[in-house]
């Protein structure tokens, strides 16, 4: 279970929106390399080095592609570096391809990190407070590609043990892997669809006198870290124009100094250093026992 989770649904979301709209509103290479490292190390934390690799290695080469298809498509910029088919690849372009592809990677892995700390329980406890049928039909949809997901790893472990796909021919093989898909598809959205109804026959949200125990409450820790992001937006607002890059027609220059860096670079690795400290303070405390 991810320490960092553990702070106010609603914190977690503010927070996760903070790093996005900072690191698109900037596009400055380096709060969108920070946000990167940040979103990556997290993840490793949240799944492993083994499993979060593989997820690694497949959006490094999506960063690849786009990095590599902005300036073959957008020639804009004051400095050429070579041509090609009669187009000048420029540096601009290439830069602001980079970065481009950096902050699309990256909004990639803190979505996924977002997604795997705000569980379904969150949502019920943030939107049953509006209604007790949108919270138990939102957390069902948000549910609903995992458990896509597991009942088709299933289906098709049980096909291949009984040689459903041993047949010769590849549109016979693909027929019957379309079959078990959307009969998969079909399952889950039922599931996922009935789910509400069965919870509004059981008496779930009919009366407002229903009273709820919420286990997710505003804590001190929750107060400390709403006052760190009001003091971020408030600086990151006074110096909204050094931050800000331009790209075209040549490359802005930098003129944030490191303390700038320093600031913005603990906002995107505050769940990795978070998740860091508790896990090297629980590890303490279990070699005193």
């Amino acid at each position: 279970m991810s320490a960092f989770s553990n702070f106010h649904p609603i914190l977690l979301l503010v927070y996760v929106t903070v790093v996005v709209v900072t690191m698109f509103s900037s596009f400055h290479p380096i709060i969108v390399a920070l946000a990167l490292i940040g979103s990556i190390l997290y993840f490793f934390m949240l799944h492993g080095i083994r499993t979060a690799s593989k997820d690694v290695v497949y959006y490094f080469f999506v960063f690849l592609l786009i990095a590599a298809a902005y300036p073959s498509y957008v020639h804009n910029g004051f400095t050429p570096l070579f041509f090609l088919n009669d187009h000048a690849v420029t540096l601009e372009a290439v830069t602001k391809g980079l970065v481009l592809a950096g902050a699309v990677v990256a909004t990639c892995f803190w979505t996924k990190n977002y997604f795997e700390i705000f569980t379904t329980n969150k949502v019920l406890a943030v939107l049953t407070r509006v209604s007790a049928n949108l919270g138990i039909l939102v957390s069902m949809l948000w549910r609903f590609i995992p458990i896509f997901k597991t009942k088709w790893h299933e289906k098709q472990m049980a096909q291949r043990g009984i040689g459903y796909y041993k047949v010769n021919s590849r549109v016979e093989k693909f027929r019957r892997a379309f079959a078990l898909w959307r009969q998969t598809l079909v399952q889950t959205a039922e599931f996922v669809f009935v789910k509400p109804d069965v919870m509004k026959a059981r008496g779930y949200g009919m009366t407002k006198a229903r009273t709820q125990y919420r286990v997710m409450r505003f804590t001190k820790r929750d107060g400390m870290l709403t006052i760190g992001l009001v003091l971020f937006l408030l600086y990151y607002i006074g110096y909204f124009s050094q931050h800000r890059t331009h790209y075209y027609p040549e490359i802005s220059q930098q003129t944030l100094g490191a303390g700038h860096y320093v600031i913005i670079g603990l906002l995107m690795l505050l769940p990795f250093i978070y998740e860091a400290k508790e896990s090297v303070k629980w590890r303490y405390l279990q070699s005193k026992i």
